[in-house]
């Protein structure tokens, strides 16, 4: 067996410890992104493995900024659908929709922060 293939048979997730690895969403995960600190722990067991495996480290990296971009996506939607929940109807006053613009001008301000 040659170098290259003994180096591709132990590098699949074995040097990435537990805490770096997908996690399902816990109840009650705030933010856009899902649970900030969930988040910065993967992150930093993914980054210790860098010496010992350092492609996989990356792509765990690779795979933890594409699951956060999925919850940042699917939070987005979510609360763009619930904002036009509050006013796409007819029989909405003007105060309702004062109050909507307002949380449009908010969540858009968040959105541009990304």
């Amino acid at each position: 067996m040659s170098n290259d293939a003994e180096a591709q048979e132990v590098r699949p997730g074995r040097a990435v410890p537990e805490a770096a690895r997908p996690q399902a969403p816990a109840d009650g995960d705030t933010g856009m992104a899902g649970d900030p600190q969930r988040i910065h722990e993967r992150w930093a067991a993914i980054q210790a493995t860098f010496v010992d495996d350092p492609r996989g480290s990356v792509a765990a990296a690779a795979e933890l900024v594409t699951e956060t971009i999925a919850a940042l996506l699917a939070s987005a939607e979510q609360r763009e659908r619930g904002l036009r929940g509050e006013w796409d109807r007819e029989g909405v006053d003007t105060e309702k929709l004062h109050n909507t613009l307002r949380n449009y001008r908010g969540f858009l301000d968040r959105l541009i922060a990304i």
